[in-house]
């Protein structure tokens, strides 16, 4: 059984920091309802970079190895996380790997953050929370985090939510937008059977497939009528090719 650590009062915090809010913004859709101009100090990470290199960034997360998951971009990205000039934070190790060609790089304090809030670390958001966490930030904005249950991610987002459970139980005020999935519930359970949810999605299944059905009919017609104008285009071509001259009555010969 894993046990944590809460932190103490002779922990020794990070160094002082004077923005009391962060914004920690991955991929997913919600991304683009990042505030990016409200003071707010903002986190990326890994290749968000591609998407939004020119937003207003304080800091850039990359605790992969480059070498293995940036085997197709590997010389632009690290050409990216050198010439931005912001803190990119990496495991020690592969800040000592990289500190050539990256010479931004700043080592994650990962002994401090297991030591005060355990190992249940399955995403960099969550680390990227925990870091917020020891730093002693107050306000922590999750943007472009999803981690949808029917999606790669799904299996990580419990600990992302987890680290946010954490952050509010600190007394740390934590957005969600409402277009993540993250803290969402259909209903409250013991309070709400989920019927009216489930009638309204049942409905809406039926709907779509009803205009499925209709569209796929749809397409065979046209597939039909285009097999058909093909079948008529190719007895043409045998019809000009063998029973008739070229260049006679076609406007470039003798009619």
């Amino acid at each position: 059984m894993t046990t944590t650590k809460t932190r103490s009062k002779s922990s020794k915090p990070a160094a002082p920091v004077q923005n009391p809010t962060v914004y920690i913004v991955g991929f997913a859709p919600s991304w683009e309802e990042t505030p990016w101009n409200d003071g707010a100090e903002l986190w990326g990470m890994n290749a968000l970079h591609k998407m939004a290199g020119d937003k207003p960034w304080a800091r850039w997360y990359q605790l992969h190895d480059i070498d293995k998951h940036h085997k197709q971009d590997r010389d632009e990205h690290v050409k990216w996380l050198r010439e931005s000039n912001l803190p990119i934070i990496m495991w020690a190790e592969h800040a000592e790997k990289y500190k050539k060609e990256i010479p931004n790089v700043v080592v994650y304090p990962r002994d401090q953050v297991v030591d005060a809030y355990g190992n249940y670390f399955t995403n960099t958001v969550s680390w990227m929370i925990a870091h917020a966490l020891i730093e002693e930030r107050e306000n922590v904005g999750v943007y472009g985090v999803d981690m949808a249950q029917d999606t790669e991610y799904g299996s990580q987002r419990p600990s992302c939510e987890y680290y946010i459970g954490w952050a509010r139980g600190m007394g740390v005020n934590v957005h969600i937008p409402d277009t993540s999935d993250l803290l969402k519930a259909p209903f409250l359970y013991g309070m709400e059977d989920g019927g009216p949810m489930r009638a309204k999605m049942l409905y809406r299944q039926k709907e779509l497939t009803e205009r499925k059905g209709k569209l796929e009919q749809q397409a065979n017609q046209v597939q039909s009528a285009l097999h058909q104008v093909l079948g008529a285009l190719e007895d043409t071509n045998y019809w000009i090719r063998n029973w008739t001259m070229e260049g006679i009555g076609d406007g470039n010969g003798p009619t």
